[in-house]
């Protein structure tokens, strides 16, 4: 067992009040933590961004296009805005991040999908 002189327990308990101190004081820096994003959507807009997205990823033969086994077909912008407009859009692309079946989108085109919702959905 340890034996404490009256001396070395107030330099033991400054050592250790130091210690943790210093250890938890320390910056994190954000992009070696989350890396960098070279994502801009600034400028996303529905005819540029979003429908390309949608044509290449959700509406192919076997979802989202006539014959498909998806809710609902995604060829233009209103077919598309109903799914906005009820949520379902949003919440399975972004939030779950299911659709399309086996992941298939990466960080930036959800990113640009969210950005385009927050936007209101625009026909641009």
């Amino acid at each position: 067992m340890f034996s404490f002189s009256k001396k070395s327990l107030p330099a033991g308990l400054f050592l250790l009040l130091f210690l943790t101190f210093f250890n938890s004081c320390y910056y994190d820096k954000e992009d070696l933590l989350y890396g960098t994003s070279n994502c801009d959507t600034s400028n996303v807009s529905f005819n540029d961004h979003i429908l390309p997205l949608v044509k290449s990823s959700c509406a192919t033969a076997e979802c989202h296009a006539p014959g498909g086994s998806g809710n609902g077909l995604f060829e233009n912008y209103d077919q598309i805005r109903v799914k906005v407009d009820n949520n379902s859009f949003y919440q399975r692309v972004v939030v779950d991040r299911d659709m399309p079946p086996g992941g298939g989108l990466n960080d930036c085109q959800v990113q640009l999908i969210e950005q385009w919702i927050n936007l209101g959905a625009p026909n641009n």
